[in-house]
């Protein structure tokens, strides 16, 4: 397994496996104005007339990024509707707009609901830090290369602390429904012990009541939720070749607007600049990842 350490701001002491959501919303530099999160419709960021893009390429209304974003700190959190917007994501995504000359606008639900409103040109981009695949590429623009990388996170209760997938035979695991994981966990555990679930606040409920045994889903999810609540924590297990789809890195990106090849370069190359400027590194840390597991995100496993 892996295991690393998060710094936890409940109690400022060191706890293996666990994460802490965001709480604030870094600065943000570039061609926009200071950002705001306080105006009606989610709308972040005023663009300044003298701003110069980075990139250009075309959005569903001129001068705006409209973003689906999945509602699920630490990756992407809003407090309500209009904001504020915290999280990994909500701070990248709107660097990515400020340097482009763009102003966002968050529209938060869930994840299944924002993927459907991408895929029916209601929005520009899907946000909240998705598993890059091939089901996606066939309806969404997918980046070259990956913003960070993740892996299955199994989270459960510290007594039962399952280490492989192997251990989770027979046991009853909720998964997001739609995501990744759903079909591949329903091959290794058989359907009738996968439960799909329309929101991670809903399994990692559902896992507190005790009607499942553990909750899968990407680890940074995971790792919010156990360091929230004591007695539960999460695992990346090592990679299997039994499982080899579930305990792979994945990459991760922002699905967006497909055939459309000048916005897929424009994200290809904030990419590559912000993990070589330290720009993901700090992000990371500054919604409570340590050092550390901020490396395994970036650069992924050490096979050495």
């Amino acid at each position: 397994m892996f295991h690393s350490t998060f710094i936890t701001q409940k109690n400022r002491k060191l706890s293996t496996m666990t994460a802490v959501s965001a709480t604030v919303m870094l600065a943000l530099s570039g061609c926009g104005a200071p950002s705001t999160d306080d105006e009606a419709g989610g709308t972040v960021g005023n663009v300044a007339e003298d701003c110069t893009p980075t990139h250009e390429f075309p959005t569903l209304e001129d001068g705006v990024l409209t973003v689906a974003a999945m509602n699920a700190a630490p990756k992407f959190h809003a407090l309500s509707d209009s904001g504020p917007f915290e999280g990994i994501d909500a701070a990248l995504i709107t660097e990515f707009a400020e340097e482009n000359c763009l102003e966002v606008l968050f529209k938060p639900m869930t994840g299944a609901a924002a993927q459907l409103d991408l895929s029916e040109g209601k929005s520009d981009l899907f946000g909240g830090l998705h598993v890059k695949t091939d089901e996606r590429a066939e309806v969404f623009g997918q980046a070259e290369g990956y913003i960070i990388y993740d892996a299955l996170g199994m989270t459960s209760a510290t007594e039962d602390s399952y280490d492989s997938l192997a251990s989770l035979q027979g046991k009853k695991v909720g998964v997001l429904s739609g995501s990744f994981f759903a079909e591949p966990l329903k091959e290794a555990l058989g359907e009738e012990n996968v439960e799909e679930y329309q929101s991670e606040a809903n399994a990692f409920e559902d896992l507190k009541a005790g009607r499942i045994d553990a909750a899968a889903n990407q680890s940074m999810m995971g790792f919010n939720f156990s360091n929230r609540e004591d007695g539960y924590e999460t695992v990346i297990f090592e990679e299997d070749p039994d499982y080899p789809e579930l305990t792979a890195l994945f990459d991760i990106n922002w699905p967006h607007t497909k055939d459309v090849p000048e916005f897929t370069a424009a994200i290809d190359d904030y990419y590559n600049r912000a993990k070589e400027n330290g720009t993901v590194q700090r992000v990371l840390e500054e919604n409570g990842v340590n050092p550390e597991v901020a490396e395994f995100y970036i650069n992924g496993r050490d096979d050495s």
